[in-house]
């Protein structure tokens, strides 16, 4: 019993002391000393560690999480991907737009042993927020699973994309019909166990059509592509396909009155 009452002890300080660590990481160890005392007694008792949308929840409801610059400034922010870069850096970027950052320039990209790092530089008036990014992330099964400000304008970000999941693909795989309106870019389509695809473009388009098959890693396995216009289009879904972009040769404005998609 006194044994068990000791791991049991011994194992609440080490899992406090991690998610202490956590913190100072994401505040930087001046604001994490000035608020110390705040902190223990947030986060006393807390089974947090490793979760950065609690951690950063937290830290952002009781005002502790600084983000902001007195000026616009350049900040520089490494991301370290753990799988599938293609589909892992469309997923990333898209959270990025979502939080409002459009234009950062690409500082490094590259494999390291078996990561990716991708290193941008971003202007802006204030640093990424890690609770929205980490909860736009997850839309799309990844988790943060580092934090680090290594600086006032320095950020470091490790992202677990194992299993990641494109979100904004529209859903071929539990309806075996789709309507889709105007595009803003072009369509993206999650399918399984489809052997062909009918797509009708609608009355007053002009399509050309584009259509790129992609692996579960957003590799491509096809493309199809064909500048003549179409009003009906039948295709076979390669083997291994998990997304299909639907586009057109030369622009999204000839698919402006919207297309169907129907599994065959």
């Amino acid at each position: 019993m006194i044994k068990k009452l000791i791991l049991i002890i011994a194992c609440s300080i080490a899992l406090n002391a991690n998610v202490n660590t956590q913190i100072r990481d994401i505040l930087g160890p001046s604001a994490y000393s000035t608020h110390k005392n705040l902190i223990n007694y947030i986060f006393k008792g807390s089974s947090a560690s490793g979760n950065y949308i609690a951690l950063t929840s937290k830290l952002q409801a009781n005002g502790l999480l600084k983000l902001k610059y007195r000026s616009t400034k350049y900040i520089d922010v490494s991301f370290k991907i753990s799988d599938t870069p293609k589909k892992s850096l469309l997923i990333l970027k898209d959270a990025l737009r979502s939080l409002g950052h459009y234009y950062y320039l690409v500082q490094d990209a590259r494999y390291d042993e078996n990561s990716f790092i991708w290193n941008i530089k971003l202007k802006t008036e204030a640093a990424i927020n890690p609770l929205r990014l980490a909860k736009a992330l997850a839309k799309n099964n990844c988790q943060v699973s580092y934090i680090k400000r290594e600086g006032a304008y320095s950020w470091r970000y490790s992202i677990n994309s194992d299993n990641s999941n494109i979100n904004k693909a529209e859903d071929l795989i539990t309806q075996n019909q789709l309507s889709l309106k105007k595009p803003l870019r072009p369509y993206l389509l999650k399918v399984s166990n489809t052997n062909s695809l009918k797509i009708t473009s609608n009355n007053g388009n002009r399509w050309h059509p584009d259509v790129v098959f992609y692996d579960n890693d957003l590799n491509i396995i096809e493309n199809f592509k064909d500048d003549s216009l179409h009003q009906t289009l039948k295709v076979d879904v390669p083997n291994n396909t998990t997304y299909i972009k639907i586009n057109d040769l030369y622009s999204l404005a000839n698919l402006k009155r919207g297309i169907s998609i129907t599994k065959e």
